[in-house]
């Protein structure tokens, strides 16, 4: 496809929402069990654009969106793909907040993860600690892969929370693909690759990290969400690699059928548009 139509596949992928929105939560009654289950955790410092992203991947307003620290309370799971009994579910969670303070505290304790998550933090006097918790929790007990979004506005070096997450979550084991958000302007390829560069070579002393990749909620194409899928699969253990192959495999079929049906759409408006005297 011509970049100078790129541009407008986003926008015509929104008109065919019968055949582009994920399944309704009624599907998982068919999955076979666990191991057809892959979760995904989308995990970032607070007020990054996890619940925007969201949205985004799953093609449907969910969440709260607005531009204020600690938006998004409670975890929450949504189906972000089912074909055949295989699943892939997407958890949005509450942001981590005030992660110096926090790695203070856990560096006291011997086993740091535990003894956080059998605190009792009030959501109201210290939202920060109350909303890292149930990030924490969520990856430790639900996630096969971690999905930690990060603000590429800002260069990497001058994100002093990163280590301190990187360092809790290292305590979790998980294996993490980190996603760029807020790249710049499309099409700035010189200045996005500098970027992303920039960024993998300050995550690359963390060893949890398998990947690192641009993916902006607004400024992104669809194919990068393949890419996505490709790098999650390589993240899991071989033994859940099959169930993430014939996900992936479903999402490709799903996308190109959305992709021909729009640019028929496409066509068929510049044929009237050549045509029109």
């Amino acid at each position: 496809m011509s970049s100078k139509f790129s541009f407008l596949v986003p926008a015509l992928l929104s008109r065919f929402k019968a055949s582009d929105t994920p399944p309704t939560q009624s599907g998982e009654a068919g999955v076979r069990d666990a191991s057809d289950i892959v979760t995904l955790s989308l995990i970032s410092h607070t007020n990054a654009g996890k619940t925007t992203l969201a949205r985004t991947l799953l093609r449907k307003d969910v969440g709260e969106v607005r531009d204020a620290p600690h938006v998004t309370l409670f975890n929450e799971s949504h189906l972000l793909l089912e074909t055949g009994g295989f699943m892939l579910r997407l958890w949005d969670t509450p942001g981590f907040g005030d992660s110096a303070r926090l790695m203070k505290r856990l560096k006291r304790e011997r086993n740091p993860v535990l003894w956080f998550l059998s605190q009792t933090w009030d959501r109201i006097t210290d939202r920060p600690l109350w909303c890292s918790q149930q990030a924490l929790k969520n990856v430790r007990e639900e996630a096969d892969v971690v999905l930690y979004l990060v603000n590429a506005a800002e260069p990497p070096e001058a994100a002093g929370y990163i280590g301190p997450e990187m360092e809790i979550l290292g305590w979790v084991g998980k294996p993490v693909v980190v996603l760029l958000n807020q790249t710049g302007t499309p099409g700035s390829s010189e200045f996005e690759a500098a970027e992303i560069d920039a960024w993998r070579a300050h995550l690359e002393p963390f060893e949890i990290v398998r990947t690192v990749l641009p993916l902006d909620a607004f400024a992104r194409c669809w194919v990068q969400e393949g890419v996505l899928l490709q790098a999650v699969g390589a993240a899991l253990p071989a033994a859940r690699q099959p169930a993430m192959q014939r996900l992936t495999a479903a999402w490709a079929t799903r996308q190109q059928t959305v992709w021909r049906q729009a640019m028929a759409l496409l066509a068929g408006r510049l044929a009237r548009a050549a045509a029109d005297r």
